[in-house]
């Protein structure tokens, strides 16, 4: 995001706080009549007894520092008697409210604007802690500032991930202005301290200064009960996640062991989680315990930090974490490698017999790990060849369901990959005799007929997803399930990506024509653009089909389905391009997208 786009959204987050800070509304009882007055940045009124008599509209932002401005109007009492009404409003340091009523002074009320950051907002800690009191979880990990840190250039992020794309080169003199700026704080806990403090903190992203923070806090040698005193009093006022992440952070390195309970609950939401375990380790005894509960409690970013730091001290603990420890609403395939490793995997297959439970969570385990996305995987993992043989070993016994035969097959397909890779693989870990035990123990499994049939089987009645891998796995002609399936769920996308698999130009025409008739190509979906998406990116070697969904996706504004159909015309016949329609639609795109790549396609399309 450049500059300008920066700097618009830093105004309009100051206008909010103008705004919050200058709403004002006075109310006066005048003989049983109701008078108020009501100041806002754009605007201020005086209304009577319900009805607005007067208004101001304000032409400048910070008008309301400018000397007075002035409402007035009548107010008729039963008896008949009018009584006029004159209200002052303004200031230069402070804001006064004047009301007059026949020159009769009724209130004179002066208030001083501080634009404190954290006034006029709702406090972080507090509402955390309701939802945990009400439902014993976090149930919505929306946050009080997120109309601060989130807009159209700006979009929201899961809870606990914007800390990882923060800038990790620190402002030059950051963290040393922050430390000095707290220890005037401590010395002298003012307003006007604790304010500067805030700035300072809601300035940056605590995850880009972090260790330079941390480094620099340990050699300071501050008096250990302000600096609990006034994380304290941080944590109590914060309405930016930030200045919560500091107060966590510095209440950590106090002995924060009567705290636990609070950091716990402030950890249950994984925005704040990787922050209390360092506070938790830091500042109190028996911590693994309190991160254990939080890796049992959190579903997310939250969770990945917590079995990261997790110590497997326990067979409880290893046990959960061979069959929980991994299971995650991001990605499996995170926190594999760490359950594997410290959950003792090999070890574990190793035993004569296990549960069913076990060889679900193993199961899951090494179906991460066979994934290619895995930061730590199956090529990383030094037991592995143990681990496939040991899970086959006991695949005789608990291999039941589709489900169970999804992850033999996937081990299949790593043996039988191509001789090039295995060569690579005896080079670095594997012994000859190693793949060739689990090759010949896989095919059995592999071998049994009831697995293509429970597919099919599978197919006919509903859409399975594991039932359409295991279809393409055995090489099963399953178009016609496909499309019965895709009259049912018209905007399934794995669907589409089945019929285009096959590559077949009369499958692949049929599902366009089917496309043509069930999305909404005038005003797509979310879910219909991932289906329109699925059939364009694939019409490269299909020169002339699908052509009403080229145009639709031109037409779309959305840049990846845009980029794909300028590609997919680049690479057919000018014929398909120069058509009046399309030609108007590809000029269309050459002057008014802000993609420089979608522009030159498009410019390019248009000089063919």
């Amino acid at each position: 995001m450049g500059f300008k786009d920066e700097f618009k959204r830093e105004m309009r987050n100051a206008i909010k706080d103008v705004e919050k800070e200058v709403h004002k509304t006075w109310k006066i009882d005048y003989k049983g009549h109701c008078i108020e007055i009501i100041n806002q940045i754009k605007e201020e009124l005086l209304i009577i007894d319900g009805i607005t008599v007067d208004r101001n509209k304000r032409k400048y932002l910070f008008s309301h520092i400018l000397p007075y401005s002035k409402l007035s109007g009548i107010l008729e009492l039963q008896d008949g008697t009018k009584h006029k009404v004159s209200v002052k409003l303004g200031g230069y340091v402070r804001f006064n409210c004047i009301v007059k009523i026949d020159n009769e002074t009724f209130l004179d009320d002066s208030l001083k604007l501080d634009f404190l950051p954290w006034v006029h907002k709702e406090k972080i800690v507090p509402f955390i802690q309701r939802q945990v009191q009400i439902h014993n979880k976090i149930v919505d990990d929306r946050l009080p500032d997120e109309e601060y840190l989130f807009d159209e250039n700006h979009p929201r992020m899961a809870a606990g991930l914007s800390d990882n794309f923060a800038d990790d080169t620190p402002t030059p003199f950051y963290v040393k202005k922050l430390l000095k700026l707290f220890e005037e704080q401590l010395n002298h806990p003012t307003t006007k301290t604790r304010k500067a403090t805030y700035e300072k903190i809601i300035f940056d992203n605590i995850a880009s200064y972090g260790d330079e923070f941390i480094e620099r806090f340990q050699q300071s040698q501050l008096d250990e009960s302000l600096v609990q005193q006034e994380a304290l009093w941080l944590l109590e006022h914060a309405a930016h996640r930030e200045v919560v992440k500091f107060s966590i952070i510095v209440l950590g390195f106090t002995n924060c062991e009567k705290y636990k309970e609070l950091l716990f609950t402030l950890g249950m939401h994984e925005e704040f989680t990787s922050y209390v375990i360092f506070a938790l380790k830091n500042g109190t005894i028996q911590a693994n315990n309190q991160i254990w509960r939080l890796a049992q409690s959190v579903h997310g970013w939250g969770k990945i930090s917590a079995v990261e730091q997790l110590e497997a001290r326990t067979p409880e603990i290893k046990q959960w974490l061979l069959t929980e420890g991994c299971r995650n609403i991001i990605m499996n395939e995170y926190l594999a490698y760490t359950c594997a490793i410290y959950g003792e995997l090999d070890v574990a297959l190793y035993e004569e017999t296990i549960s069913k439970e076990l060889y679900d969570g193993a199961g899951l385990i090494i179906q991460a790990l066979l994934n290619e996305s895995a930061p730590q995987g199956i090529e990383d993992y030094s037991y592995a060849s143990v681990v496939l043989s040991r899970f086959i070993y006991h695949a005789r016994m608990h291999c039941e369901a589709l489900e169970d035969f999804y992850l033999l097959m996937k081990i299949s397909e790593f043996i039988n990959a191509d001789k090039e890779i295995w060569e690579e693989r005896f080079n670095v870990q594997w012994k000859q005799h190693e793949y060739t035990s689990i090759q010949l123990a896989i095919q059995p499994f592999i071998n049994d007929p009831k697995w293509q049939q429970l597919a099919m089987d599978a197919l006919q009645q509903d859409h399975n997803s594991t039932a359409l891998e295991i279809a393409r796995f055995y090489h099963l002609d399953v178009t016609q399930n496909v499309f019965d399936l895709l009259e049912k769920y018209p905007t399934n996308s794995e669907l589409y990506l089945a019929v285009m698999d096959t590559n077949n130009r009369q499958h692949i025409k049929d599902l366009c024509a089917f496309a043509e008739t069930h999305l909404s190509l005038s005003s797509l979906s979310n879910d219909e653009l991932v289906c329109l998406q699925c059939i364009v990116q694939d019409l490269y070697e299909q020169e002339g089909v699908g052509l009403a969904l080229i145009q639709a996706a031109l037409k779309s504004e959305n840049g990846n389905l845009q980029y794909h159909a300028l590609s997919v015309l680049k690479g057919w016949s000018p014929s398909f391009s120069q058509q009046p329609t399309i030609q108007e639609t590809i000029k269309n795109i050459a002057t008014r997208t802000k993609d420089k790549e979608d522009r030159q396609l498009a410019k390019l399309l248009l000089k063919k």
